[in-house]
């Protein structure tokens, strides 16, 4: 029979036999094989079997997507982190961190000092110093210092103080300190890989170890816990001492297999203990092991377990009806996770359930949380996703459902109540406009912000971050100010809340996007610099320092559609010249995979187009002998040198004794001489150098109209919108 003539359901199962190369060779033979080329099911295995990229049931369907993922993850993959630092969890370069938390890190002793490389990806952007941030909090997405060692990156999570990376070898690094109560020798200040135990001998490039090669794994507050290919259970407490191996007491698994009825499914830790889901067992919840003990003649530890009530049942070919009622009632499991006292799971009988994360729990069976599945008529339940204290369901048609530990713990009181509770009397989920049906495939909660990840890889950034920890990835400083962020005003409570206006517009419904590009960080730093404090932006800066909502919020929405339309350049005056072919080509140059949040930080793995990106930014930079365009009239730059302000002045005069000092003693030891001839060297290379200018040189902060119908103080034109206005700016003028 030829080929052709084979149907279709044949050729699905021939495709996983055939390499990336064989297959589009193969699709590329006739028109009528063709139609396979993205065809979901090969890209999406091929894809997780080469990388150990995590299954992402809302992106099942998704073919272009994992296709690309497998042509860009050998070369483009990247973490960034951003938010609190005060571990060092961030795995930024050393020098960025303060001198205190380095003492801390190194048990009393300072860590080594590594110059900046600048150009290169590691090298944080010049800014003022005034806006640039405190090393213990870091609010602008910046790379993990000397990633590369870790290869292919799979996956990032973080723990309440941690960020842990898993590669494509099925490795795991991490940086931080696993319990942050604890101070010791135990923290990481750079990426270090989780170690075994002797007798399991750690897989490697050249020597694959099914035992030790990690393909997934969950991190909680103070502990990580994996699962190897070959089935086994891997729990580390500490960074520098080995994992322990965990067995189950009363629980039978299988090892050695990759699938069928005994093994170990997938691992998720939370905040209270740890689980795994084992196939026709159920979900099994189990006590963390304590640390490695080297004096143990043991192989492994022994802990106790519970299993799930009603969650053993799944559909077989054997195996088509539940074997209890309370299996019928729940039906079969999708995913789990646990959050600080909970375990909330999802069910293909359209249900989410609850239950104590305790072994010694009482509770016969899991509570329904109702008004999750009777939200709506159309809510088809896809997955579930969250962590310590909130979580969010998702349907396949796009909703997002979010609830959190009141919530659950409402229901379970419910449940042990003789009478049935009215549904009125029961908590309803919390249902957030702005991420209904905005393509959102993921979820990432920290202790009060939560990231969203969208299908056209960006991440838009909700919640509250305390301190100005720099948690939700819109800059430090006031820089999250004209993102839209407010804070008190007076007093030294730094706590930031974003909030989405009440008149979003429907391009951007509100969210506010993470941005990666580093000119973005020059952007809105320049848009606050001196300049903007003249007497004609004056008054818009003080409209910034009262945390104005209506002043705020337009400015959210300003700066937002600006940052969406990026890759097109400068506004021009001919709107259409804005939308060709060539400018929507350059578009995400920062494609998100995954995002990570825990406590006050965040990652993200990010694939980066350096060739796009650097064609974006090239759009924004000053030919050479053209004047920047100063679209503020009535702005005008000063000449000359800015003069410092008192606290410019005193850290300038610190830096000027250091260097002094610095240079003195390089003479004494005779290395002045020698380095004077290089100095000369670099120095000229430098002044050749093209000085770059980007195009918003001389500009002050946008002025535009409030909701109120106010406008902004101020003498220059109100700024354009790029795209859409706000909906207020049509009321406002119809009503004029």
């Amino acid at each position: 029979m030829p080929v052709t003539d084979l149907p279709t359901d044949i050729l699905v199962l021939i495709f996983p036999y055939l390499s990336a190369p064989d297959f589009l060779a193969f699709t590329s033979s006739s028109k009528d094989f063709f139609s396979f080329r993205q065809e979901p099911a090969y890209w999406r295995g091929l894809t997780t079997r080469t990388f150990r990229i995590p299954p992402q049931p809302l992106l099942q369907a998704d073919g272009a997507r994992w296709q690309r993922l497998y042509q860009s993850l050998l070369t483009q993959s990247c973490v960034y982190t951003w938010g609190n630092n005060e571990r060092g969890n961030l795995g930024h370069e050393i020098a960025h961190m303060s001198f205190h938390t380095q003492l801390d890190r190194r048990g009393g002793r300072r860590g080594p000092q590594r110059g900046f490389q600048r150009g290169t990806q590691h090298s944080p952007p010049r800014i003022e110093d005034r806006y640039r941030p405190n090393p213990d909090r870091y609010g602008w997405p910046t790379q993990i210092w000397d990633q590369n060692i870790v290869g292919v990156i799979a996956d990032v999570q973080c723990g309440g103080w941690s960020t842990v990376l898993l590669n494509s070898l099925g490795q795991l690094f991490i940086v931080g300190a696993l319990n942050g109560e604890t101070f010791g020798q135990d923290d990481a200040l750079e990426l270090t890989q989780l170690l075994f135990p002797p007798g399991y001998p750690a897989t490697a490039a050249g020597k694959y170890e099914p035992a030790t090669a990690i393909r997934q794994y969950s991190v909680s507050r103070s502990h990580v816990l994996g699962l190897s290919d070959s089935g086994k259970m891997w729990e580390w407490s500490y960074i520098r001492k080995p994992g322990q191996l965990v067995k189950l007491i009363s629980v039978d698994v299988i090892e050695g297999q990759v699938s069928g009825r005994g093994t170990v499914s997938r691992v998720v830790s939370g905040w209270a203990g740890n689980s795994a889901y084992i196939v026709g067992t159920g979900i099994v919840l189990f006590k963390s092991v304590p640390g490695y003990d080297e004096t143990s003649e043991t192989d492994g530890f022994l802990t106790e377990s519970k299993i799930v009530p009603g969650t053993s049942y799944q559909r077989t070919q054997t195996q088509r009806q539940p074997e209890s009622a309370l299996d019928g009632r729940v039906g079969e499991v999708i995913n789990h996770i646990i959050l600080d006292n909970y375990i909330v799971f999802v069910t293909r009988s359209n249900k989410v359930f609850v239950y104590p994360a305790d072994v010694d729990s009482s509770f016969s069976e899991p509570a329904e949380l109702t008004t999750f599945s009777s939200a709506s008529p159309d809510f088809n339940i896809e997955d579930i996703q969250g962590s310590f204290r909130r979580f969010g369901v998702f349907s396949k048609d796009g909703a997002v459902l979010l609830g959190n530990s009141a919530l659950l713990e409402a229901f379970l009181q419910a449940s042990r109540s003789p009478e049935p509770a009215l549904p009125s009397a029961l908590p309803q989920p919390e249902i957030i406009a702005a991420l209904q049906k905005s393509s959102v495939i993921s979820l990432a909660f920290g202790d009060y912000h939560f990231l969203a990840l969208h299908t056209d890889g960006t991440i838009s950034s909700h919640g509250n971050e305390p301190k100005g920890c720099g948690a939700l990835g819109l800059g430090s400083q006031d820089l999250p100010t004209l993102r839209g962020a407010s804070r008190p005003t007076g007093g030294w409570n730094r706590d930031r809340t974003l909030q989405i206006p009440p008149w979003s517009s429907s391009l951007s419904k509100g969210l506010r996007t993470i941005w990666f590009e580093p000119e973005k960080l020059h952007w809105l730093t320049d848009m606050l610099s001196d300049k903007a404090e003249t007497d004609e932006g004056q008054g818009r800066v003080e409209l910034m320092k009262r945390y104005l909502l209506e002043a705020l919020h337009v400015w959210g929405e300003w700066f937002e559609q600006e940052g969406r339309a990026w890759h097109r350049g400068p506004p021009s005056h001919d709107p259409s010249s804005s939308h060709d072919d060539a400018a929507e080509a350059d578009k995400g140059a920062y494609f998100a995979l995954k995002i990570a949040a825990a406590g006050w930080h965040s990652a993200a793995l990010v694939l980066v187009d350096k060739d796009k990106a650097e064609r974006v930014r090239q759009k924004w930079l000053v030919k050479p002998g053209a004047a920047a365009p100063n679209e503020n009239a009535g702005g005008e730059e000063a000449e000359g040198e800015e003069i410092a302000s008192p606290s410019e002045q005193l850290v300038a005069g610190v830096r000027a004794v250091g260097s002094w000092l610095y240079e003195k003693g390089r003479m004494f030891l005779g290395l002045a001489q020698r380095d004077a001839v290089e100095g000369e060297e670099r120095k000229k290379k430098e002044e050749e150098k093209p000085v770059e200018r980007y195009v918003w040189a001389g500009q002050n902060l946008p002025r535009l109209r409030m909701a109120n119908g106010e406008v902004m103080p101020g003498e220059q034109p109100l700024a354009r919108w790029r795209d859409k206005e706000p909906p207020f700016m049509v009321d406002v003028r119809e009503g004029s």
